[in-house]
């Protein structure tokens, strides 16, 4: 693994997942090509031709590819043109795209800018849109270990993720189609059983339906604490965790929080936002300190 400013004798990611982390890629055209598909979808927020969308993928990319060349020798271009990607890439955000591909190349252009903070964000949002691709994966464990400061979870956050690896290890997208699938598959093994009375059939089928259920739990739960605690990342470097919502407040911790630390918001008061961080301390931060995945 390469660290921040490292010269690379090949070109980064283009628009996918690399090969492994932070290295050059000859896979990258695959994932362009659906990028680009994508991007002929109707925007959201601000919306825009989809040949202004590809001219601004194409110039988001020109410039990472460049910034990478020149990171050696004119770091200064580099990161003037890592910002110019970043800009870019933001503006597809902006328009409405989401996919994994977009979020993860934004996660490397803030990573090789130095802002951890944002360059978790961005690889926590694509993790959500692609939970089991490994190469993302592996560049987020790469950048949460460089965050100070380092924040084991609790044994039961751990315990919990490891019996609901379901839950954790897959998309939302992915549970809502196995839904459909066992559901389908129980209650038409049930209908059958009132046929053929065979025990085979109940059985299954009850199979099926237990496993919907538990999916459909998933889902709400999901769905229900995204609403509630949403999860977020710190943006700012160097926030104390206070007891208070006050600057003058005692911090929680004796150590400031650096850019990158994950935290989940309990709840918002003014401009101030009560979280817990993964060992499960609490206390209240500036809402302008962090920003929700």
């Amino acid at each position: 693994m390469k660290r921040k400013g490292s010269h690379h004798s090949g070109t980064m990611p283009r628009a996918g997942f690399g090969r492994r982390a932070f290295a050059p890629s000859s896979g990258g055209a695959g994932f362009l090509a659906v990028l680009l598909a994508v991007a002929v979808a109707p925007a959201v927020a601000q919306p825009l031709p989809a040949e202004r969308q590809r001219e601004i993928l194409r110039e988001a990319l020109n410039a990472y590819d460049h910034a990478v060349a020149a990171a050696r020798e004119e770091p200064q271009r580099a990161a003037d043109l890592y910002r110019q990607a970043a800009a870019g890439f933001e503006a597809l955000l902006d328009s409405g795209l989401r996919n994994a591909a977009l979020e993860y190349n934004l996660g490397n252009v803030y990573f090789r800018l130095g802002d951890l903070g944002r360059a978790i964000l961005h690889y926590r949002r694509a993790e959500r849109l692609a939970p089991r691709e490994e190469r993302l994966r592996a560049n987020l464990r790469y950048a949460r270990n460089r965050v100070e400061p380092a924040l084991t979870p609790s044994g039961q956050a751990r315990l919990t993720r490891q019996l609901l690896f379901w839950h954790y290890e897959t998309s939302p997208v992915e549970r809502q189609r196995a839904l459909v699938l066992f559901a389908t598959v129980g209650w038409s093994l049930l209908l059958a059983w009132l046929w053929w009375r065979r025990r085979a059939l109940v059985v299954g089928g009850l199979i099926g339906v237990a496993v919907q259920a538990a999916l459909a739990t998933s889902l709400y739960a999901q769905q229900a604490a995204a609403s509630r605690q949403p999860e977020a990342v710190v943006i700012r470097e160097r926030s104390y965790l206070r007891l208070g919502r006050s600057e003058a407040a005692e911090p929680a911790l004796k150590q400031p929080l650096g850019s990158g630390v994950e935290v989940q918001v309990l709840q918002r008061r003014g401009d101030w936002v009560e979280v817990r961080l993964p060992g499960g301390q609490t206390g209240w931060l500036p809402e302008s300190a962090i920003e929700i995945v």
